[in-house]
């Protein structure tokens, strides 16, 4: 049949990972395009198992959508999952739109399914009009490239989501509501229809009545249109994407974008949308950073939990970490062999016997060893502090503010935050980590024990 050649010719085209060796969950409404995902499935021979939400908003009806869903797994043998929810209770003690409520509960529904069942991921049974309707939505509501493209054949939720790792699959966005409804009465199919989608209290229902044919009017293959059109947005945000790049440089877990290069785009503002969207930063911060490249010390943050930081040379983008406070320690002792700090970093020790005048180079910052005789432990491990003076290795012991040793070294702002220090049980310090190693605690000709400590970002 063509519908299933084009079903699984957009499978391979788009790379969904649905294959024969792992069931798939398929999301059922009983409505006509998952009942028509059912019969795709089935005719393909994937191998799948249904789940049926009863959100519980249009009493009766809803119950008899569940018994049509459970009938319909019953007749196919297939495993089926049914999940209520009191979606209008939830929406009001939370103040959501029920739609939004009716979203998450479900994903978050599907998430606990596939990780307890080891399911390759949920399809949805969304189709080009679906895509049109939520392009059409966005680009009413104001959005980016992204938003103009529809719906995306293949999601992955991030980790700021509630759904962290969940696959979401569209299956369906090959065809069109038309082409559907042929293909089912063709087969005989049954469905269910949903009395809500005959109104328009919903935004989305309201575009799909009065807009859409409207347009479809003026272009009677508006959804085949719209379809090429936003793959061909989808394709021009990956290029902006890619070419983007050149402009940011990831250094271990901070996100340098380069500003002077940026400035000189046509549109930095753009750019920077673009490029930040993903941290949560909207419009408006990212138009006052395009305004704020002259100038340094600024910051942003976002409700994903990142933030910004207006540097001499980059805007600089990190996980912010305000639990932290600057009086934090941790104690090392001298059997310990791997402590983790709270950036995730580690920090390694191994005590070794070296013979007398052995003298390590220290060309590797981030690898230092001592002398192990003038330790006294538990060592300190700390954020440095201001008033934090030592002998810089190079300086023949001479003392220096570690303040005027950043700034020699042309730290950032951020830099210098992120900036640990250990010290020996009498405060001196013995290591700036990562930069340089205290004079006092080198290995002299005489040394026979040393500490090596690595330092693993």
């Amino acid at each position: 049949m063509e519908m299933l050649e084009e079903f699984f010719k957009f499978l391979k085209t788009e790379g969904l990972p649905i294959k024969q060796d792992q069931q798939v969950l398929l999301a059922v409404s009983g409505g006509l395009d998952s009942c028509v995902m059912v019969e795709l499935f089935r005719r393909s021979g994937f191998p799948f198992a249904i789940a049926h939400v009863n959100f519980q908003l249009r009493g009766a009806e809803s119950d008899q959508d569940e018994q049509f869903v459970q009938t319909l797994a019953r007749q196919l043998d297939v495993p089926c999952f049914v999940q209520h929810f009191d979606t209008k209770s939830v929406s009001e003690s939370t103040g959501q739109s029920t739609q939004m409520v009716a979203r998450n509960l479900r994903y978050a529904w599907f998430k606990e399914l596939t990780d307890q069942h080891g399911f390759a991921g949920v399809c949805t049974a969304h189709h080009q009009n679906d895509a049109l309707e939520t392009a059409l939505l966005n680009f009413t509501r104001g959005t980016s490239l992204p938003g103009l493209s529809g719906i995306q054949a293949h999601k992955i939720f991030g980790a700021e989501s509630d759904f962290a790792g969940l696959q979401v699959f569209r299956p369906l966005l090959f065809t069109g509501r038309q082409e559907l409804e042929q293909f089912a009465r063709e087969q005989g199919l049954t469905w269910r229809e949903d009395s809500s989608n005959a109104h328009d209290d919903y935004a989305r229902n309201l575009i799909r009545h009065q807009v859409v044919p409207v347009l479809q009017s003026l272009n009677p293959n508006l959804p085949d249109t719209a379809a090429r059109n936003m793959r061909r947005i989808r394709s021009a945000d990956r290029n902006l994407g890619y070419l983007l790049q050149q402009f940011v440089v990831y250094d271990n877990n901070t996100v340098k974008l380069q500003k002077k290069a940026i400035a000189q785009l046509p549109s930095p503002r753009q750019a920077l949308r673009q490029l930040l969207k993903d941290y949560g930063f909207d419009a408006e911060q990212t138009r006052q950073m395009a305004d704020a490249f002259d100038q340094t010390g600024l910051e942003w943050h976002t409700d994903k939990g990142f933030s910004a930081l207006m540097d001499r040379e980059h805007l600089m983008v990190f996980a912010s970490d305000k639990s932290l406070p600057d009086s934090f320690s941790m104690k090392v002792q001298e059997d310990d062999l791997m402590l983790r700090l709270p950036d995730e970093s580690r920090l390694f020790l191994m005590h070794a016997t070296v013979e007398p005048g052995e003298n390590p180079v220290q060309s590797d910052p981030n690898k230092i060893t001592v002398d192990a005789e003038p330790l006294r432990f538990p060592l300190l491990l700390r954020k440095w502090q201001p008033g934090d003076t030592f002998q810089p290795l190079g300086m023949g012991g001479k003392h220096q503010k570690l303040q005027d040793f950043f700034t020699n070294q042309k730290l950032s702002r951020l830099e210098k935050e992120q900036t640990w220090v250990l010290t020996n049980q009498d405060g001196a310090i013995i290591w700036v980590v990562g930069l340089r190693l205290d004079e006092r605690f080198k290995c002299q000709n005489t040394t026979k024990k040393v500490c090596n400590i690595h330092w693993i970002r």
